[in-house]
Parts: structure tokens; C-alpha cells; sequence
């Protein structure tokens, strides 16, 4: 049985872990939560003890694999301190507010030859598998990818007050939801991204943060990749976000549809259309992410995306930022 423990549980995405975690058959050994807000709860549920710290949890148990969460602004720091440790663990996106910290974790985690998992979840999505599917995957021409979740006040609610301060989250929804985007166009279009262009407002509701943020991404193969995300959905029962796609890779056309994926393509008799059934569900995903490190532990193998990865999303990130804070100039970046 594994040993596991749940470190800075305060923050929003912790109950999509629980209850894979539980089925897994995993033991939770300890907690860690500075806030003292959901961890005493999360430590009675599992029948374990609750840290203030991470540096308590550590001396006193040795986890074989930790799930970390917390303030963006802290990760570098404990992540740095698990290395350290040895402890194999999982982290929250986007693992810093500056690319160049999380390079130096990236390269810190490959000396150690240490396992780091990223939930770039759309790795694992459906939307990934369709696209990149069949025999000859096909090297994506221009994507537009549309991401727009609930008002800043759903953060409040979560008791996650520093996800509207720049100086603690590194910005709002692109550097939160926009790096799926990122990551999944990098991913596809199989090419490095050489130029970034931007525009932000934060005009909605006057935080240090943006509301709604457009990029432009493009990569030394041509590929164009555009990115939309914002926190401006309505709070709405039984809605959470709006998500939308449309994606062009050599012959194939596909675009997001209720309830799934329309694929249009040419085919020997002219125009073929195929609807492909596709769960959009992000939060569904995590589950998926947990079983997934479970078993690239147990089998030594890779995880699905790593601090390499999350570095060079974050890279993308600030570029967009500072294209956004003049004007939408174009960045141009050297790899």
C-alpha cells in the first residue's frame, strides 16, 4: 500500500483528488495545511495526523509519494524541499510565478533523476486522443481554443483569497486555466513557439488581475494557435464554464459540438463528417491524472508532463503578460 501524503490542501482542487485517492486504496499518512482550513477535516476523513507545515509533515513521517496544492507563490519553495527529501510527488500547475524558477526545479529534479507529474490534463482528455488519433497523427496547421470560467468571486467562496492578488498567483485565468490551452496547442502543433502577441482588461472588476486575456501563439512550423480565457463566466446552476475549439491538421477539420467532437475531413468521395463523443469535463480528468501517477510510480515510468513542461508554459505566460502590459507588442523568444 502506498504511502501518501496531501500537502497545502487549501485549495480548489483538492476534492477532485479525494475520491480517486480513496479508491485507490492509497494510505494518507499526513496533511499539511497553513491555513488550518481544510486540512483537520481532510485528517479526521482519512484517520491521519494534520501538519501546519510541510517541514512538520516531513519530519516526522516519509511519505513514498506526495500531492502537493497550495499558494502558486509557495511551490517553488516546497517543491524544492520535497527534492531534497527524495519524496516522489505530484503538482498543481503552474508550479511558480516565474518560469525561471520553475526551470531551476526542472533542472534540480533531472539531476536527482526524481518523479515530478504535472496534471496538464488535457493530456489525458479526449480532445487530445480525437485530434491526435488514427494511424498518421497530423501536425496541427492553427487551433483556436476558448476557455472562459466563473466570476473571481467563486475563489472567495473556496476560501482561495490569493488567486485575485498578482503578487501571490502570478496573474489570473491564463497563467490558472489558460496553461491547458498552452500546453495542449504546444503539444499538437509539435513545434517550438517563437512569438507571443497579447491583450488583457481587468476593467470587469478592477483586481490586480486580469478578467479576460486573448493570446496569439506562433510557432516556427507556422502553425497559429489563439487563446481565450477569462473569469467572466455568470455564476449559473449547473453551469460552470464556457469551452470551446476549432482545429485545422492537414485534411482534418474539428470543432467542439455538444456533447463531443464534429470531425470534418476530405474524404475519396468528397466531404466526410464524423460527430466523435467527448467529455469536456476538465474536473472529471483528475481522477484520471491520479490513477495515472499511481501507475507510472509503480511502473517506472514517465509522467504525462513534468517541470520541463511547466516551464515552458510559464515562459509563454510572462511573454503574454508583458506583450499585454505594452500594448500587445509581439514578444520574440529564444529557446
Amino acid at each position: 500500500m502506498k504511502k501518501v501524503a496531501l500537502i497545502d490542501t487549501a485549495h480548489w482542487h483538492v476534492p477532485l483528488y479525494i475520491d480517486a485517492l480513496e479508491k485507490s486504496g492509497v494510505e494518507i499518512i499526513g496533511i499539511s495545511d497553513p491555513t488550518d482550513t481544510t486540512g483537520p477535516a481532510l485528517a479526521r476523513k482519512f484517520g491521519t495526523a494534520c501538519f501546519a507545515t510541510c517541514e512538520q509533515l516531513l519530519a516526522h513521517e516519509r511519505p513514498e509519494l506526495a500531492f502537493v496544492f497550495g499558494r502558486h507563490i509557495d511551490m517553488p519553495r516546497t517543491a524544492n524541499l520535497l527534492l531534497d527529501h527524495g519524496v516522489p510527488f505530484a503538482m498543481e500547475k503552474p508550479c511558480g510565478i516565474r518560469a525561471a524558477d520553475v526551470q531551476q526545479l526542472a533542472l534540480k529534479a533531472a539531476q536527482k533523476q526524481a518523479f515530478v507529474a504535472i496534471p496538464f490534463v488535457f493530456r489525458l482528455s479526449d480532445t487530445m486522443k480525437v485530434i491526435q488519433g488514427g494511424e498518421d497523427p497530423v501536425r496541427v496547421d492553427h487551433a483556436s481554443f476558448r476557455f472562459i470560467a466563473g466570476p473571481p468571486s467563486r475563489y472567495l467562496r473556496a476560501g482561495n483569497p490569493w488567486m485575485l492578488e498578482r503578487d501571490i498567483a502570478g496573474g489570473g485565468p491564463l497563467i490558472n486555466v489558460g496553461v491547458h490551452m498552452i500546453d495542449l496547442f504546444q503539444t499538437l502543433s509539435c513545434s517550438k513557439i517563437v512569438a507571443v502577441s497579447a491583450f488583457s482588461t481587468a476593467l470587469i472588476n478592477n483586481l490586480s488581475i486580469e478578467d479576460f486575456i486573448t493570446v496569439a501563439l506562433q510557432c516556427a512550423s507556422g502553425a497559429i494557435g489563439t487563446i481565450e480565457c477569462g473569469y467572466t463566466f455568470p455564476s449559473a446552476s449547473g453551469q460552470q464554464r464556457e469551452f470551446t475549439f476549432s482545429v485545422r491538421a492537414g485534411n482534418h477539420f474539428f470543432r467542439s459540438a455538444d456533447k463531443g467532437i464534429e470531425v470534418i475531413r476530405d474524404g475519396v468521395n468528397g466531404i466526410e463528417h464524423e460527430f466523435v463523443p467527448a467529455e469536456f469535463e476538465t474536473d472529471l480528468y483528475y481522477a484520471d491524472f491520479v490513477r495515472h501517477v499511481l501507475k507510472a510510480l509503480q511502473d517506472d515510468s514517465l509522467a504525462i508532463a513534468d517541470f520541463r513542461d511547466a516551464a515552458a508554459v510559464l515562459q509563454l505566460v510572462e511573454a503574454a503578460y508583458k506583450s499585454a502590459s505594452e500594448g500587445g507588442r509581439t514578444i520574440q523568444l529564444s529557446h
